[in-house]
């Protein structure tokens, strides 16, 4: 019989049944959507949680926590579970903070091999792991009808690139997005990678990805692992990218052709777009690569083995950060606040005290100040968006 896991997302996405399915290989897998249980605070919903798991005996609790605060240190360890593992899938942006709810956690999940080098180095145990598609077949059949294929997010940097691409004669069809605007229809885009040639990966992140709470806005960019190399080779089709640390850790030269300026970049597509033997060449080495990546039981076995373990290293933190304290307050109050529960809100404010106990008297004044002020202003703000 298997033993039991409960994975709470953040929201409904299309990976989250690829991470049922891994799971569901070795365990009988449960899940939730935070984003769908409406109407319950944060001690509502950390109760109803709780209640859940002991009526189904579940003492393994996965936390999906991409740009979702509300799933921070405090709300992991009021969960009442044996076992607790934390599944990050875009760390760059949010390192800091997930680095600390991590401590919360017996294991790290992570999509990015650098970011697990990372985690590694906190002291923490952590695992590579891929989130996306395992299952995709190969449309072996199927007539390459465009030379290379961009999508994802149009950022300026992008589209100067993607410009100079164009300019130099390159066959590029762009189907990328603007900020905020969705992009193609899953099915769709999977149906012109197949017909595609080469698949375009640009790794800088969107300016507004990158988050320092400790010192400020620094950098413009990160360079970040995108998950389209690997959909790119399930799918039998070549790949051209920009530099990321992560796919050095993954690919190989032979593999994936990496670039850094856009002259690099029309370069290599001109040649392998020239050299027939040459596309083959890199279409079968990504191929074999990404399946190698993408195999569940090989990958998942080491996952598995280490959640099983009787002991985990855990990573005891000195102090939490007044920024984190902060954060985590407001995302704790904020929750289903409105004028019509303002009460049960203010309630709310003895978990504040609580995770606030053990810091300098000048961040528990300001903080508790700044969390006065927000139940009063958002309690209004929200009731009255809400009736829009």
């Amino acid at each position: 019989m298997k033993k039991k896991v409960f994975i709470i997302f953040k929201y409904p996405h299309e990976w989250n049944a690829h991470v049922i399915d891994k799971f569901s290989n070795y365990y009988d897998t449960e899940h939730l959507y935070i984003s769908e249980i409406k109407n319950k605070n944060f001690t509502e919903i950390v109760n109803d949680i709780n209640s859940l798991l002991k009526s189904k005996n579940i003492e393994t609790v996965v936390f999906d926590v991409d740009y979702f605060k509300f799933i921070n240190f405090f709300f992991i360890e009021r969960i009442n579970c044996q076992k607790k593992i934390i599944m990050i899938g875009d760390d760059i942006g949010l390192h800091e903070f997930h680095s600390i709810t991590a401590s919360s956690c017996d294991l790290v999940l992570n999509s990015d091999p650098l970011a697990v080098l990372k985690y590694r180095e906190k002291g923490y145990e952590a695992l590579f792991f891929q989130f996306d598609f395992s299952n995709l077949n190969k449309d072996s059949n199927i007539k390459k009808e465009i030379d290379v294929l961009f999508y994802g997010h149009i950022t300026p940097d992008r589209k100067i690139i993607l410009d100079y691409i164009e300019k130099e004669g390159i066959a590029l069809k762009n189907v990328g997005h603007e900020n905020n605007i969705t992009g193609l229809p899953q099915q769709e885009l999977l149906d012109l990678i197949s017909k595609s040639k080469i698949v375009l990966n640009l790794s800088k992140t969107r300016t507004t990805s990158v988050q320092n709470y400790a010192s400020g806005s620094i950098y413009s960019f990160y360079y970040q692992l995108k998950g389209k190399i690997i959909v790119a080779g399930l799918k039998g089709v070549a790949c051209v990218s920009e530099y990321s640390p992560g796919q050095d850790l993954l690919f190989s030269k032979n593999e994936v052709p990496t670039f850094f300026k856009k002259e690099e970049c029309v370069e290599i597509l001109k040649k392998i777009l020239k050299d027939k033997e040459l596309l083959e060449k890199y279409t079968k080495n990504l191929a074999l690569k990404a399946y190698e990546i993408c195999e569940d039981k090989k990958n998942f076995e080491p996952i598995f083995q280490t959640i099983e373990k009787t002991n985990h290293r855990k990573v005891n933190l000195i102090k939490f950060p007044y920024w984190y304290l902060r954060i985590s307050a407001k995302h704790i109050l904020l929750r289903n606040i409105k004028l019509t529960n303002l009460l049960k809100s203010i309630l709310q404010i003895k978990i504040v005290f609580s995770i606030i106990k053990n810091t300098t008297f000048l961040n528990k004044l300001l903080i508790l100040a700044e969390s006065i002020i927000n139940i009063f202003w958002y309690s209004i703000v929200l009731t009255f968006k809400q009736k829009k």
